[in-house]
């Protein structure tokens, strides 16, 4: 046996059960009791359990960690080994919580069921802030799962057996509203793998426009609700997608640089502005387990491309006040260094505009004297089309799917300018 194997196995404590595939064709929603994690049993003997013989030069999908003769019920723990992580992750008590929108775990799996034990605890907040999942086959939204509060397993596929398909499993819903964690993963497959990364990769930073606030509500009325927002169905991630390109998204609705949301101008809201946020892994989450030190994010060699999206909720602090707005020239200039220090080799698009424009005189002035003062050519501006009546609008004046769609597009055909 390949000994490179035989160390991931032994971390990953897999185990071969027997198959209890009911046959049933997956819906559109998950019937979260219909599905229970399977009692274990001894590996079976005809089981190879061993690198595919044939994995040289397929790259990362074609290496699996988990290879056999036939299909076998197999449980594992998401890790670097076993899946690819899109987005902040944190590991807490042995779970990988998702943190921001959009974050999810995908492997490759060829077999014909998956279910996962997830933990949430949206409704600890209120009944419009339960957790939302999609499960993705093939990068395709196939169902969506409203989660339990707690430990919970849920159906995420069940029928004809996919041949190394990718199974994406996605938090729909933002980060300060629920916390979804991902326990474990059991499927009926004779080949598993984590993902292959993409060649490029792209991070977007935001407010709740980012987040994809209320974004499937009929319209203005219907305020915020987790169950009207779809994480995948927003402009950063539709634009990733467009990109192909792995991806990672920040935001936090309300969120700015100098002042959150607030009801008064002039009146700052500076509870966890972006300044605290972005270099942490999750503060939030954190933060309310009384977690200290905050653990720092580890951003790797940086992404591709930095999309900074934030200005929206800053304005309703500055007003129209010069005084105000120079501070957030100032705030914006000092971001941009550290985004830069983290994403050295990015190119950082500064944009604003989906729900109004007022700074982004500002945002332009701080672009061009950073680039300038640093001798950084790899900085952009770019401003969104104001969101148009004919599309809708999401729950308090937010972004639709409409709208974000083709802020995505305009987003793919700025950075194609670019290249």
């Amino acid at each position: 046996m390949n000994k490179k194997f035989m160390m991931i196995a032994a971390v990953l404590c897999l185990t071969a059960c027997g198959n209890t595939n009911s046959g049933k064709p997956v819906t559109s929603y998950a019937d979260n009791s219909e599905t229970s994690a399977a009692e274990t049993s001894e590996t079976s003997a005809e089981a190879v359990h061993d690198i595919d013989p044939e994995a040289e030069g397929k790259g990362l999908e074609g290496v699996p960690y988990f290879f056999s003769s036939r299909s076998e019920e197999v449980t594992f723990v998401p890790s670097e080994e076993t899946v690819k992580f899109n987005g902040r992750h944190i590991l807490h008590n042995d779970v990988e919580y998702l943190s921001y929108t959009g974050s999810a775990v995908r492997f490759n799996m060829t077999g014909d069921r998956a279910e996962a034990v997830l933990v949430s605890n949206g409704g600890a907040y209120s009944d419009r802030q339960q957790g939302w999942i999609g499960v993705e086959i093939n990068g395709e939204l196939v169902k969506r799962i409203r989660l339990d509060d707690g430990e919970q397993s849920y159906l995420l596929y069940e029928g004809e057996e996919l041949k190394n398909a990718e199974i994406g499993i996605v938090k729909l819903t933002e980060n300060q509203m629920t916390n979804t964690g991902v326990k474990s993963v059991t499927c009926n497959a004779s080949r598993l793998a984590p993902s292959a990364q993409k060649e490029r990769s792209i991070e977007v930073i935001g407010d709740s426009i980012t987040c994809g606030y209320s974004n499937e509500a009929d319209g203005p009325e219907y305020g915020f609700n987790c169950d009207y927002e779809n994480g995948a169905a927003t402009y950063g991630y539709l634009a990733a997608k467009e990109l192909d390109a792995d991806y990672s998204l920040v935001c936090i609705s309300g969120l700015g640089l100098i002042s959150n949301y607030t009801e008064y101008v002039g009146e700052k809201e500076d509870y966890l502005l972006l300044g605290e946020v972005y270099d942490y892994t999750d503060t939030n989450f954190e933060q309310r387990r009384g977690i200290e030190p905050l653990s720092e994010w580890d951003f790797g060699g940086g992404s591709d491309i930095v999309v900074i999206n934030i200005g929206t909720n800053d304005y309703s602090y500055t007003g129209k006040d010069e005084d105000r707005q120079y501070e957030f020239y100032e705030a914006y200039y000092d971001f941009l260094g550290d985004v830069r220090e983290h994403n050295p080799e990015a190119d950082i698009v500064c944009t604003m505009g989906i729900m109004g424009a007022e700074l982004f005189g500002q945002i332009e002035k701080a672009a061009e004297d950073y680039s300038a003062d640093n001798s950084d050519e790899h900085i952009y501006t770019m401003k969104f089309d104001y969101q148009s009546e004919e599309d809708g609008y999401g729950g308090d004046y937010h972004p639709s799917v409409a709208t974000h769609e083709k802020a995505a597009r305009q987003l793919v055909d700025f950075l194609e300018t670019m290249e």
